[in-house]
């Protein structure tokens, strides 16, 4: 056989063998047994718990709270950080601020004179208001 004609034909049945064997019914997806809520749930009232404890009662060395006071007072990410809270506060108070009602009011005072050599002031020369006026 030819080598010319051999590739494409090796490759044609190798891509008909392949659409062949991807071609099936999905499988059906068993779905795992739910489990029953509980009832009630349990507090777990640790009192060992180190997180509900403020940071000055739990280091007692006053010279490490006082760096830590000087930390806090000083620190440049903690100002900014609240500066950003103020800054969404005073975004919301100015979104909410639009849907409160508003009272306005205003005076305009206007005059307009037409051109006689208009069309506007053409058509008013040639129409009468009162007849003969």
């Amino acid at each position: 056989m030819n080598k010319s004609i051999s590739f494409p034909l090796v490759g044609s049945i190798a891509l008909m063998v392949m659409g062949m064997l991807s071609c099936k019914a999905p499988a059906i997806l068993q779905t795992p047994a739910e489990k029953p809520m509980p009832a009630t749930f349990t507090s777990g009232k640790d009192t060992l718990n180190i997180a509900t404890m403020r940071w000055n009662t739990f280091f007692t060395d006053p010279t490490l709270i006082s760096l830590i006071d000087t930390a806090l007072a000083n620190n440049f990410d903690l100002k900014i950080t609240l500066q950003d809270i103020e800054i969404a506060k005073n975004g919301i108070r100015m979104a909410q601020s639009k849907l409160l009602p508003m009272v306005s009011a205003g005076v305009g005072v206007g005059v307009e004179k037409v051109g006689r050599y208009t069309s506007q002031g053409a058509g008013d020369a040639s129409a009468d208001i009162t007849p003969g006026k």
